[in-house]
């Protein structure tokens, strides 16, 4: 299977956004893009970047885990943080895993570009 073949995991933006009562005019602001952007990203139209995924977390105060792990729900997450009685990071799903080996490749890649600059300097 390459790369390109595997499933896109949906993420729980949505759900998190909403939750906290921000509008996606909002998040499109925060992300200096327009809200038709948003909505795309948001629904899985337009690719997401790593950075703006993060950005994405940032704003909604959340970790990327929990914008990526659709088999918790949002009240399931707070327990756990709140009372800390699961390990986050003990039982990921595949969709998760999948999004985690996507952040380190990316992150790999700007390493070795950002390398690469410094030796040809």
């Amino acid at each position: 299977m390459h790369a390109s073949d595997k499933p896109t995991p949906r993420l729980n933006i949505r759900a998190i956004r909403e939750s906290r009562g921000y509008t996606q005019e909002y998040m499109a602001e925060m992300l200096d893009i327009c809200q038709s952007t948003y909505a795309n990203l948001e629904s899985g139209k337009t690719t997401l970047s790593v950075n703006r995924f993060l950005r994405i977390a940032e704003i909604l105060e959340t970790d990327f885990v929990d914008l990526v792990d659709q088999h918790k729900s949002i009240h399931e997450t707070a327990v756990e943080k709140n009372k800390g009685l699961i390990p986050r990071h003990a039982n990921l799903h595949e969709e998760t895993k999948s999004v985690y080996e996507q952040l380190i490749n990316e992150l790999r890649n700007e390493i070795d570009f950002l390398r690469s600059l410094i030796r040809t300097s």
